[in-house]
C-alpha cells in the first residue's frame, strides 16, 4: 500500500489544532480558577479533541481498569500515542525533557504530566515522587521502554518505576493494568510497510516538526488499544518477572496486531 493524503484537508486540520490548542487549555485556566465542577476532565476531552482532528479512529479492546489507583503499563510508539490514550483516567510519566519541548511540553504541564529524570542517581528519588502521586490515589501511566519505537516490536522494559507498584504498608494497593497500542488501517486499508506505519511511528532520529507537519494531510488512521487483565505487584516474586509479564502480553497482543 502507499500512503495517501490530502493537502486541503491538512490545511484545514491544521487551523482546527491551532485554535483548539489556544483555546482548550485557556478554558481550562478559567474553569479551575472558577471551581467550576468537572473541570479535571478537560484534558481528557482536549485528547479525544485532538484525535478527532487529526482524523484518528480509535478501537478498544479489552476492560480498561477503573480502580484508584491503577498504573498503566504501555508500549510506545509515537507522540501520538498521547493523545490516544488521554482518554485514560491518569496522569502521564514522561522524562523531564519533553518539559521544554515546544508546545508539547507546555500541554504536557496542561495536564499535569510527572517529569522524571531518567537518571540512574536519582532513581529513588523519583520513584518516590511516584509511590506518593499513586498513595494520594492518583492513577499513572508509565511508558517503561524508555523510548518509542516502530511500531512493530516491543523493546525492552525498564523495571525500575514498575516499583512504583510495590505498596507499602498502609499505603493502597495498586493495580497494574498492562495495555497495548498499534497503529494498524490507514485510509481503511491494513497498514503492511514500514515506510506507511513510518509516517504515524516516531522514533530514533526522526525529526520531530515535519513528522508532526505531515500527520495533518494523511488519510484516517486507526488505532488499537487493547487493556489486559489487571494484575499486582505482589502476584511476582521478583519486580522483573511483574515487568516481563506486562512486557509479554503488551507484545503478544501488538503482533497479532500488526501481523
Amino acid at each position: 500500500m502507499t500512503i495517501k493524503k490530502n493537502y486541503l484537508v491538512g490545511a484545514i486540520r491544521f487551523i482546527a489544532l491551532l485554535l483548539w490548542i489556544i483555546f482548550v487549555p485557556l478554558y481550562f485556566m478559567v474553569v479551575r480558577a472558577l471551581g467550576v465542577n468537572g473541570y479535571e476532565k478537560i484534558p481528557h476531552k482536549f485528547h479525544a479533541g485532538t484525535c478527532r482532528i487529526l482524523g484518528i479512529e480509535i478501537i478498544e479492546s479489552g476492560i480498561m481498569s477503573t480502580a484508584r489507583p491503577t498504573l498503566y503499563v504501555s508500549n510506545h510508539i509515537s507522540y501520538v500515542d498521547i493523545f490516544i490514550l488521554g482518554s485514560l483516567p491518569a496522569y502521564f510519566i514522561a522524562k523531564s525533557e519533553v518539559a521544554n519541548w515546544p508546545v508539547f511540553g507546555k500541554l504536557a504541564s496542561f495536564q499535569n504530566t510527572l517529569f522524571i529524570e531518567r537518571n540512574a542517581g536519582k532513581t529513588g528519588e523519583q520513584l518516590e515522587t511516584l509511590k506518593n502521586h499513586l498513595s494520594s490515589g492518583n492513577s499513572l501511566t508509565l511508558f517503561p521502554e524508555g523510548t518509542s519505537t516502530n511500531g512493530v516490536k516491543v523493546a525492552p522494559f525498564k523495571s525500575s518505576f514498575i516499583e512504583a507498584a510495590n505498596a507499602d504498608q498502609g499505603t493502597p494497593r495498586v493495580a497494574i493494568q498492562p495495555v497495548t497500542i498499534a497503529y494498524t488501517h490507514h485510509n481503511g486499508e491494513k497498514i503492511d510497510n514500514q515506510e506507511v506505519r513510518d509516517h504515524y511511528a516516531w522514533y530514533d532520529t526522526m525529526p520531530f516538526l515535519s513528522h508532526f507537519l505531515g500527520l495533518f494531510p494523511l488519510k484516517k488512521v486507526r488505532a488499537k488499544i487493547h487493556y489486559h487483565p489487571v494484575c499486582y505487584y505482589d502476584d511476582f516474586e521478583t519486580r522483573r518477572l511483574c515487568t516481563d509479564h506486562c512486557r509479554d502480553l503488551i507484545a503478544a497482543k501488538l503482533d497479532e496486531f500488526v501481523s
